[in-house]
């Protein structure tokens, strides 16, 4: 009688146990699959930031890219590095007006093309070609006073713009110089205009007029003379 009720007891209690440990094993078997989930979509969460730009980029119509903005420079004017074979820099020619510069090298003179181009009207962009006697008038200075640059003021002046100055009120002579390819306004970066003007009245057979407010000498191969302007 004793050992019936202790026999379903012991049942009931492998029962219980069994079914407890069917529960923990599926749980398990849930929270794996729940983290395998996890995972899966994490790595499908992660890209690169700067690929979904350039898509969003593409996906717009019409979109572009903005281009890094460039600083406005100016032609090199410091010293040019010798090398093998080349000559050594005499000199740099610098229109002041459209800041465009030339170099010049010991026994080689720039291009007939380069110069004109260099001497050309700044106010309509003209060219004719200078007396050469004023670059060898030019290039005697850098020699005596061993400037780097020359400072160009003034070369070649077309009438139309020659007119233009005088209208303006600029005191230009009606038949100029510059218009005929005559005449040269420059000025050197170690050695003022006076003593420029100086040096050229001595040695430069024409017109010298010398500029010591603005810091620069005219030339021209007309007649003998001499003047000071202000």
């Amino acid at each position: 009688m004793g050992v019936k009720p202790l026999c379903a007891m012991t049942v009931v209690a492998c029962g219980a146990m069994l079914l407890a440990g069917a529960l923990s094993i599926r749980t398990a078997f849930a929270d794996k699959e729940c983290e395998e989930r996890i995972d899966e979509s994490d790595l499908q969460s992660i890209e690169d930031p700067l690929e979904d730009l350039l898509e969003e980029e593409q996906s717009v119509p019409g979109a572009a890219r903005k281009k890094p903005k460039v600083e406005k420079t100016y032609p090199f004017m410091g010293p040019v590095a010798r090398r093998r074979g080349l000559n050594p820099l005499l000199t740099t020619l610098f229109n002041v007006h459209s800041k465009e510069a030339l170099p010049v090298f010991v026994n080689r003179l720039p291009s007939r093309r380069a110069l004109d181009d260099l001497f050309r009207c700044r106010g309509f962009a003209f060219v004719k070609e200078l007396d050469p006697r004023l670059l060898v008038a030019v290039l005697a200075t850098v020699k005596e006073f061993k400037s780097p640059r020359v400072n160009i003021i003034s070369a070649y002046r077309s009438p139309k713009f020659n007119d233009s100055l005088a209208k303006k009120g600029r005191r230009v002579a009606a038949e100029s110089r510059h218009t005929k390819g005559e005449a040269i306004d420059f000025g050197l970066t170690t050695v003022n205009a006076q003593e420029l003007g100086k040096w050229l009245w001595d040695n430069f057979e024409g017109g010298v007029g010398t500029y010591r407010h603005d810091n620069f000498v005219h030339i021209d191969v007309g007649p003998r003379r001499q003047w000071r302007g202000k």
